[in-house]
């Protein structure tokens, strides 16, 4: 959605049929219609975990992009059924100057069993990759290849989110001098880890992690080019600004005030 010409016209929103994709493209499509995209210019599809015949929708993708406007397709289909979507993506010839992809939840793992020869140039957004350049990254990959006995064996964003979310609980335990839930809980917020991107992770009273941004781009060895990062890390909003009846609500579970869908103070 680049200001500076050549921004898709019609988007296609590909997502596997439960609540975090059908969340994220109500959200979307909120925020196209904001851009100016009306509804005949978003196509919404969803299929079930492990859906593995892609050529039907692949072709009804083609179709769609056959209206004369720039398409692009935003997909958050989950695990194992990214392979053959991607694998039909290459069949029927759909490069990244055509009509570009943009993966919310497909990464280094499920690009390791495809030639990703045909995908270059498609896109990914994550926090973490394992391209990415730092020491604490570099120790990681290689603490993984000796457990593992793999030199092939790949990072991904959910390692570096497992990574940062234990080493806050043992830190949270540490705090509190207990496991129990309640007090684990309240010693969480605030609590800082070193990510594997360079940077500090931070937990919010919200419930969710400060956290960088990347945007990556495949490439023909299975990894990612990293062709867009934010300068420093994002908070994680609770609630999204575009849907209306979310937008007036925050999370806070700082005690005493422990409430995740109030609505926000109006001072």
């Amino acid at each position: 959605m680049s200001e500076d010409g050549g921004s898709a016209e019609r988007i296609v929103l590909l997502g596997t049929d439960y609540v975090y994709p059908r969340t994220t493209n109500k959200i979307l499509r909120s925020y196209l219609n904001g851009k100016g995209i009306s509804d005949e210019d978003i196509m919404e599809n969803y299929t079930p975990f492990g859906h593995s015949d892609w050529q039907s929708i692949v072709a009804d993708v083609k179709a769609f992009a056959s209206a004369g406007k720039k398409t692009a397709v935003v997909s958050t289909i989950n695990g194992d059924a990214n392979v053959p979507f991607y694998k039909e993506l290459a069949n029927q010839g759909i490069k990244a100057e055509d009509i570009p992809v943009v993966a919310f939840s497909v990464g280094e793992e499920e690009l390791a069993g495809i030639d990703t020869a045909p995908l270059v140039g498609h896109l990914a957004a994550w926090n973490y990759f394992q391209s990415v350049e730092s020491d604490a990254n570099t120790a990681f990959i290689e603490k993984w290849h000796a457990f593992i006995g793999d030199e092939s064996r790949v990072t991904n964003d959910p390692m570096e989110a497992t990574y940062i979310g234990f080493n806050m609980w043992k830190q949270a335990v540490e705090q509190a001098g207990t496991t129990d839930v309640d007090a684990v809980r309240q010693a969480m917020y605030g609590q800082e880890v070193a990510n594997l991107t360079g940077g500090t992770a931070v937990m919010n009273t919200n419930h969710h992690l400060s956290k960088p941004v990347l945007i990556g781009e495949v490439q023909d060895d299975g990894q990612f080019d990293i062709v867009w990062e934010t300068e420093g890390t994002v908070v994680g909003d609770a609630w999204s600004d575009f849907l209306p009846e979310s937008a007036k609500l925050t999370a806070d579970w700082t005690y005493p005030w422990v409430c995740g869908n109030c609505e926000k103070p109006m001072y």
